[in-house]
């Protein structure tokens, strides 16, 4: 994406102004893991229309690169403080804030879901890694009319993720979602996560192979009283049987519009895993066995049942035209600790 033709002019002036490599690059050359993709950065900036003199909670430092970013954005009139669990990125996007004179940026070491309360309240909350909903925390720590820009995952399964922008309305219990956007993102947690493989919530079930690799899934049905069992079976058979398939969609037909139906539809049986790599996949499974899509290829364990159902619901996406990213549209759900986005098929 050339982020200088497809966001607006303060963004633009943003990234031409930021040293992005001053942070994001380690001594050794190599870019620190903590970092979003540059144009995801500008896309969702972009969403929170920043202006001069604004307040901004930033949920996770990371490098430093987009606290700088909403450091320029807001100006020296504005604020921003930043909220990242990790002491050792805390220290070291605070000195690298610092010699850059960024002067109106103000770092906590801390839990970014409860926010930073005695710091509020925001006119804009950006948050870099995904809760499972939108924090109350958040909306009682922004203004009216406060914009939140957030990944969440919008499924109860593990790696269904998107970018949402909500809006806080005249109340704290006022919030209206109007923008999603395809973006991958890690989770957010209370605590430092030392590994990237498996995810620190929505996992149902886990399983190591003969390499010590972490296979897993997540799905509802797995979270009857004895689903974990029945789970780590699935993954065992798939670990031994597992088989790379051909289909169930054409070369031609867009793997990200028949994700995004599924999100919307979420058939019964749907199943999200990682099959001992860094990837993820989506798909069916049920005690018999599973059937999983990634981004190259499908994955086939057990008999017919899986492939079946997984070819009926690409079917099914077929006879409705195909519908993608382009025809979800949010809904709004109050959950136990906040507001969890859900999304469906536009008419």
């Amino acid at each position: 994406m050339d982020t200088t033709k497809t966001v607006s002019a303060p963004v633009r002036s943003a990234l031409g102004s930021v040293d992005e490599t001053y942070y994001t690059l380690s001594p050794d050359g190599g870019k620190l893991p903590q970092t979003s993709a540059p144009a995801i950065i500008a896309a969702m900036l972009d969403l929170l229309q920043l202006a001069p003199g604004q307040r901004v909670l930033e949920i996770g430092t990371g490098s430093g690169y987009s606290t700088a970013l909403i450091s320029h954005l807001v100006g020296d009139t504005g604020h921003v403080v930043s909220v990242e669990v990790h002491p050792d990125l805390t220290r070291r996007a605070e000195r690298l804030l610092h010699a850059d004179q960024r002067t109106n940026a103000h770092l906590i070491n801390g839990d970014g879901v409860k926010g930073a309360p005695a710091q509020g309240p925001f006119d804009r909350i950006i948050a870099w890694a995904a809760p499972r909903s939108i924090p109350a925390e958040w909306t009682h720590q922004a203004v009216p009319g406060a914009l939140m820009v957030t990944p969440l995952n919008v499924t109860d399964l593990a790696k269904t993720i998107l970018v949402v922008r909500a809006r806080r309305g005249r109340h704290a219990t006022a919030i209206t979602v109007d923008r999603l956007l395809k973006a991958g993102f890690v989770e957010a947690h209370a605590e430092v996560v030392d590994q990237w493989m498996v995810p620190p919530y929505g996992v149902d079930a886990l399983v190591h192979d003969g390499g010590q690799q972490p296979w897993w899934l997540s799905a509802a049905w797995l979270r009857a009283e004895d689903g974990r069992t029945v789970g780590e079976a699935v993954l065992e058979r798939l670990i031994a049987e597992g088989r790379p398939v051909s289909g169930p969609l054409a070369e031609a037909e867009d793997a990200a519009g028949f994700y995004a139906y599924l999100l919307a539809t979420r058939p019964e049986g749907l199943t999200t895993a990682a099959l001992g790599d860094p990837g993820w996949r989506i798909g069916y499974a049920s005690p018999a066995g599973a059937a999983l899509v990634g981004s190259d290829d499908a994955i086939l364990a057990g008999d017919g049942e899986a492939w079946h159902a997984l070819t009926g619901w690409a079917d099914r996406w077929r006879e409705r035209g195909r519908p993608g990213f382009d025809r979800l549209r949010p809904e709004l759900q109050r959950g136990e600790h906040g507001w969890l986005v859900r999304v469906a098929l536009a008419d």
